[in-house]
């Protein structure tokens, strides 16, 4: 009994004292977080970071996810804004950040989760956002109306704005340059004006046909910088060109016909542009009965006090025959023609001229001017120097003999016999015209003024000159009938 009871119990202490198993070891998680830097605008911020990753027991969590938190400093940080979206490049993570403060501070940090591991967060990254950089900017409407050689510019709804509130404007300034040259740009102030024409001055005017480039600045008052537009184009046009051509004086004097054009007018877009350099004079003539738009010859010639004066040859021209004449002006890069009235004279056959019947010189005269004998020359008339030629040739018995080139662009000779008493000369042509008024006479050595009694205003003032070569001698050589107007 007792042999069994130990046996028993020797078996139920057996069956207690079985081993108890040992524990699996726990896994080794680990977190790896890298650097973290900021790039930052005043209202945004670009976060680069190292990827994050979970190891456990040094092998990858594949399921592993993070995102990132931030926060302005000094709240707290269960208000934290999170971003999941991020772009991936390489083992980096870019984040990116709108709507922050301006100059304000904030924290970001890295939020790792997975479903094997308890999730974790990086260190607190600071960053702070740039200051505010006011956004400044011009508008303006601009408005070109470009000629040949000018160019109004128009400008409307001039403003300068900062963050889109209009600043107070201090100065607007046009500029203006022509395209494909060394770019002169040229100031023109538009400071409280609506419009200006260039050139502004009335000088340097554009060139036709061209390319120009301008660009506004527009400055504020106060602190902020003036700012130029970017540069716009216009292009001029062909000038509009106007003229004014006297009608043409055509004669024939001696071996050649002479033209006379009193006045030659130019306008480029109603501006008088007489040294325009794209501006030439012409003498067009033909045959009567040409093509209305055709003719055959032209002549240039030089602009003269306003005017234009040509000698062409007679004997280019057939006898007998009609030609028309018309002065001409071609003008601006167009080369447009602009003609004067036509005129027509018909060519003579060839004649023995009648000369005139001259006035018969005087054999002497019974007058002592012994102390105006002598040559003189009109120096001087009405206070200016004349715009006609006279000569008097004065003998000491009274005779006076006078050259004069008035109405005509011959001499015409003249003789007078005179009586002189008392400082006062009068006189009578040998035709039998007397003159027109007497002459109060005042000699101051080779100086000799007349005074007309008639009119005070009429003073002559003569200096004794040599004759110039050419004078007709007899009236005989002069070839045109006399001028009914005398000098004297």
């Amino acid at each position: 009994m007792n042999r069994y009871l130990y046996i028993l119990l020797c078996l139920l202490a057996m069956a207690g004292c079985k081993p108890t198993p040992t524990p699996a070891p726990k896994p080794v998680v680990e977190y790896h977080f890298g650097e973290m830097t900021a790039e930052t605008t005043e209202d945004s911020a670009t976060i680069t970071a190292d990827i994050p990753t979970i190891t456990i027991d040094g092998v990858e969590d594949k399921s592993a996810t993070f995102s990132l938190g931030y926060y302005e400093e000094g709240l707290l940080i269960s208000d934290r804004t999170v971003v999941e979206e991020y772009r991936a490049e390489g083992d980096k993570a870019i984040f990116t950040i709108d709507g922050l403060k301006p100059d304000t501070e904030y924290i970001a940090l890295l939020s790792l989760r997975s479903t094997n591991a308890e999730g974790k967060e990086s260190e607190p990254f600071g960053f702070r956002t740039k200051e505010h950089t006011p956004k400044c900017e011009i508008a303006y409407t601009a408005e070109v109306d470009a000629k040949g050689i000018m160019a109004t510019f128009t400008l409307s709804e001039v403003s300068y704005l900062v963050d889109d509130e209009a600043q107070e404007i201090k100065s607007v300034t046009l500029e203006y340059a022509r395209k494909h040259s060394e770019l002169e740009w040229v100031e023109v102030d538009m400071t409280g004006k609506e419009s200006v024409t260039l050139p502004e001055e009335g000088d340097n005017y554009l060139d036709e046909k061209s390319r120009y480039l301008y660009r506004i600045t527009i400055a504020p008052e106060g602190d902020y910088e003036p700012i130029t537009s970017a540069e716009s184009e216009f292009e001029t046009r062909y000038a509009e060109v106007t003229a004014e051509l006297s009608k043409p004086d055509v004669a024939i004097v001696g071996d050649n016909i002479e033209v006379v054009v009193e006045s030659a007018k130019v306008w480029l877009d109603g501006v008088e542009r007489p040294d325009y350099y794209a501006l030439e004079y012409f003498v067009y003539y033909r045959e009567t009965g040409g093509e209305e738009a055709y003719w055959e010859n032209k002549a240039e010639v030089e602009l003269t006090n306003g005017g234009i004066t040509l000698l062409l040859a007679l004997s280019a021209f057939e006898e007998g025959k009609e030609y028309e004449f018309a002065a001409a002006v071609e003008a601006g890069a167009e080369h447009k023609v602009r003609l004067s009235e036509i005129v027509t004279i018909t060519i003579p056959k060839t004649e023995e001229p009648t000369p005139p019947t001259p006035p018969t010189p005087p054999i002497s005269g019974d007058a002592d001017t012994s102390a105006l004998a002598g040559t003189w020359h009109l120096s001087e008339w009405r206070g200016a120097a004349p715009s006609f030629d006279v000569y008097l040739s004065i003998s000491a018995d009274g005779v006076v003999t006078l050259w004069q080139r008035i109405e005509s662009r011959e001499w015409e000779l003249f003789y007078s016999t005179v009586g002189y008493e008392n400082g006062i000369i009068s006189g009578e042509y040998t035709d039998g015209v007397a003159w027109s008024t007497s002459y109060s006479v005042l000699l101051e050595g080779d100086k000799m003024t007349w005074t007309a009694t008639a009119d005070s205003t009429d003073i002559s003032v003569y200096t004794r000159s040599n004759l110039p070569e050419g004078l007709p001698t007899t009236a005989t050589e002069t070839t045109r009938t006399l001028s009914v107007e005398r000098f004297l």
